[in-house]
């Protein structure tokens, strides 16, 4: 075991990817062998979706500041792993934006800020539950109550800064998306009450529900915080 770690802590991130894949090819179904991992996935498609992540992973850890790497998980089997669970997910995923925030996933993994994380798998399996618009609205909202109708702000700001010509309607399914996913909720109307009562307003249930409040939940927050570990968070 000492030998294996001694081993992996000389190799360069380069050499870890080509462990990972290497390791990988046993627990694929469908390859049996490093050259059936590279080279048989369905006309290289699949081969070339996990090309495409790691390219821009390797892109985005060298933008990082050298002071916020931690090179004691780089030079660990961990990042081995975390490497192989990310492939996993990547090898058959279409969505562009979706392969980019795997990227940023494990740039985020090897930010020092994140070293003892222990939730990582559990965003792992949330990015790819997730698309932009699903992202953008985690990013737009907070951990705590904001008093404005967060489906309305979301639309607007979306169809403006992406050209979109999205609904509200389609955004709000989204919101009761996230929230079966536990990211985000609706604060109770005690919550909103007790917030509006602060600032001489006051508030009926209809006016309530209409407004459709929302905030990120604890976990919404930590899986922001972590992402925006990476580069940039968009």
């Amino acid at each position: 075991m000492n030998t294996d770690k001694v081993t992996i802590s000389q190799m360069s991130l380069n050499d870890k990817i080509i462990c990972a894949l290497k390791a990988g090819a046993s627990s694929f179904p469908i390859a049996s062998s490093i050259a059936s991992l590279l080279s048989d996935y369905q006309s290289h498609k699949q081969y070339m979706l996990i090309e495409d992540v790691l390219n821009r992973f390797l892109g985005m850890i060298q933008e990082l500041d050298d002071r916020v790497k931690n090179l004691e998980y780089m030079n660990s089997q961990d990042i081995v792993y975390d490497l192989l669970q990310t492939i996993d997910h990547a090898k058959d995923e279409q969505d562009d934006y979706r392969r980019h925030m795997f990227a940023k996933y494990l740039t985020s993994c090897c930010h020092i800020d994140n070293a003892n994380n222990n939730s990582k798998r559990i965003f792992l399996d949330l990015i790819r539950k997730m698309d932009e618009l699903d992202h953008f609205i985690l990013k737009s909202l907070t951990i705590n109550y904001i008093d404005r109708n967060a489906v309305e702000y979301v639309t607007s700001m979306f169809n403006h800064k992406r050209q979109s010509g999205i609904l509200q309607r389609e955004v709000l399914n989204h919101f009761y998306y996230l929230t079966s996913l536990g990211i985000i909720e609706m604060p109770d109307q005690e919550d909103v009450d007790r917030f509006r009562k602060e600032h001489g307003e006051k508030t009926t249930r209809r006016a309530y529900c209409k407004e459709r409040i929302y905030r990120r939940t604890t976990l919404g927050d930590d899986l922001y915080k972590f992402i925006d570990k990476s580069v940039t968070v968009e």
